[in-house]
């Protein structure tokens, strides 16, 4: 049996080592993130798609994955999900199967993934990935490699339409709307 390759990743994780300043990115000191400008609709990675009660969702530009979205907690800096109190804690379980909602709706993916890693920026986010049938995804069937997420750039025509679209699933009154429409179904 032959092993999958190891996704590429920062030059840092692929000599073994953990990535510059990283414990002090933990602790919230010069953390990346965290210099977000969270009341903008766009930070450059990622459009807005939606302000939720602890965190933001994004469609990020970088990478070759159509509907590749980011959400990100914004309320202080946090490293792990477990150092959130309950509420917040199902706050952002909430928003993130919101985010994979809406991103099956209107991309419809074959599988959706959802990675909270923080391997390289210790700051808690979600990835959401929409996977696809083979021929379509790069990586059917296994770990999508890093280089498709992070590298290259999504065109931002298709990129702002979509995020338009994505929008519209996440407004709160559309999706109770759907959600009370579905919940009569027997």
């Amino acid at each position: 049996m032959t092993s999958s390759p190891t996704p590429a990743g920062p030059p840092e994780l692929a000599a073994g080592r953990w990535p510059e300043q990283f414990e002090e990115h933990m602790a919230g000191i010069g953390c990346p993130m965290c210099g977000n400008d969270f009341g903008a609709q766009d930070i450059g990675w990622g459009i807005l798609l939606h302000r939720g009660e602890v965190a933001n969702a994004y469609l990020w530009r970088s990478g070759q994955i159509r509907g590749y979205c980011v959400l990100i907690y914004r309320d202080a800096h946090v490293a792990e999900p477990t150092q959130l109190p309950d509420a917040a804690a199902a706050a952002f379980s909430r928003e993130t199967l919101a985010l994979g909602r809406a991103i099956e709706a209107d991309y419809r993916p074959l599988k959706t993934n959802y990675c909270t890693l923080g391997n390289v920026l210790p700051h808690l986010h979600t990835h959401v990935n929409p996977r696809y049938t083979a021929g379509v995804d790069p990586g059917p069937g296994g770990p999508l490699p890093f280089t498709f997420l992070d590298e290259g750039r999504q065109q931002e025509e298709q990129l702002q339409h979509d995020a338009a679209r994505l929008r519209l699933l996440l407004d709160p009154a559309i999706c109770l709307t759907r959600r009370d429409a579905n919940s009569g179904r027997d």
